[in-house]
C-alpha cells in the first residue's frame, strides 16, 4: 500500500468522522434546562426543595401587573396561604416542564380544637379564644384592598424578605439559598390577578467532552485524503519531461523502406487489412512475388557479374 493510497483512506475516515461530530453537535442539548408550568391562582407557594434543585440557576414568576415574592419559614408560609388561592410548585419531572398542584390550606393549617383537653375551663377558653380571634381576621382580610399596606405589615411578622417587580421577576437560585436557606417562597399578585406562570433556569451537566476532538481530528484527517486527491488528479512531473513528450509526440516518423515489412504493416493498417498487391502476379501460378527487406546474397550471386550488366 503506497503512502498516496493510506492518505486517501485516512481522508475517507476522516470524512465521516467530521460528519458524526457535526451532527453530534447539531443534536446536543443545551448546558441548562428551562422547565416551566401555567399558573392560575393569585398565590403561588415554592418550597425550599425546589429552590435547591436550581444551583447556579434562576427562578421567574409572571404575572399581568406587579409581582411580589417573600422569603419565610414553611409553617408561617403554608398558614399565610391557607386562606387564600394558591398553587404549590411539586416537581420537575422532565427538562420541559414542572409539576403542580393546588395547595390545600386545611390540610395545611392545624385545627383550633386540636389540643384534645378534656377540662371544661380549657374547652371555653379555646372557643372564647376562637371566637376572639374571628372579629379580627375578618376585618383584616376585607379592609386591606391595598396589597401593599398589608404585605408591609406582615413582613414584619413572619417573613424574613421581600422582592418585588413588575409582569416578571428573577430570582438568583444561588442568592436564596445562601441567604435564605430553608426558606419558602411565596409569590403573590399584588392586585389580586392570577399569575400567568413560572419557570426555572437549571444548569444541566451533558457529557460532550467528546464531541470537539472528534470534529477537530475528523477535519484534519480529510484535509490529507484531499491533499492526496488532488496530488493524484494531477500531473507532477518536471516542466522538462512534459516539453520533451510534446516534442517527441511531434517529431514526424522516419519512412519505412520501401517494399519492407514495416510498410507493408503500414500499407495494412491504413487499408483497415485488405492486402494491397504492389507486385506483378505470375501468369503461370498466379501468385505474387514477396520480395524479402535485407535478403542475403545467395552462393550464386556474383556482385561482378551485377557491375558488368549494369556497365
Amino acid at each position: 500500500m503506497t503512502l498516496r493510497t493510506t492518505a486517501l483512506i485516512a481522508g475517507a475516515l476522516g470524512l465521516l468522522l467530521l460528519i458524526g461530530g457535526l451532527i453530534a453537535d447539531a443534536m446536543r442539548p443545551a448546558a441548562f434546562g428551562t422547565p416551566s408550568a401555567a399558573v392560575a391562582t393569585p398565590v403561588l407557594i415554592i418550597g425550599p426543595e425546589m429552590v435547591a434543585m436550581a444551583p447556579g440557576g434562576t427562578l421567574t414568576v409572571e404575572g399581568d401587573g406587579e409581582i411580589v415574592v417573600y422569603a419565610g419559614r414553611t409553617s408561617d408560609a403554608e398558614e399565610w396561604a391557607a386562606s387564600r388561592d394558591a398553587t404549590r410548585v411539586t416537581g420537575v419531572p422532565t427538562w420541559e416542564e414542572l409539576s403542580t398542584e393546588p395547595f390545600d390550606g386545611a390540610a395545611a393549617s392545624p385545627e383550633p380544637t386540636a389540643s384534645g383537653s378534656a377540662d371544661p375551663s380549657a374547652d371555653a377558653s379555646a372557643t372564647a379564644g376562637t371566637e376572639s380571634a374571628e372579629p379580627s381576621a375578618t376585618p383584616s382580610a376585607s379592609a386591606s384592598p391595598d396589597a401593599t399596606a398589608s404585605s408591609t405589615a406582615e413582613i414584619a411578622d413572619i417573613w424574613r424578605a421581600s422582592w418585588e417587580g413588575d409582569g416578571t421577576l428573577t430570582l438568583d437560585a444561588d442568592d436564596i439559598s445562601t441567604d435564605y436557606l430553608g426558606l419558602t417562597l411565596v409569590a403573590e399578585s399584588a392586585d389580586g390577578s392570577p399569575l400567568t406562570g413560572v419557570s426555572m433556569k437549571i444548569d444541566r451537566v451533558v457529557n460532550d467532552g467528546w464531541v470537539t476532538p472528534l470534529k477537530w481530528w475528523g477535519g484534519v484527517l480529510a484535509v490529507v485524503g484531499l491533499i492526496a486527491l488532488v496530488s493524484l488528479l494531477v500531473d507532477h512531473r518536471g516542466a522538462g519531461s512534459k516539453v520533451e513528450t510534446a516534442v517527441a509526440s511531434r517529431k514526424p516518423a522516419a519512412p519505412a523502406t520501401p517494399g519492407g515489412r514495416r510498410e507493408r504493416r503500414e500499407a495494412m493498417t491504413a487499408s483497415g487489412g485488405i492486402p494491397i498487391v504492389d507486385g506483378e502476379i505470375d501468369p503461370v501460378t498466379g501468385e505474387v512475388p514477396v520480395q524479402e527487406d535485407d535478403a542475403p546474397a545467395g552462393p550464386d550471386d556474383d556482385p561482378t557479374d551485377e557491375r558488368e550488366e549494369r556497365a
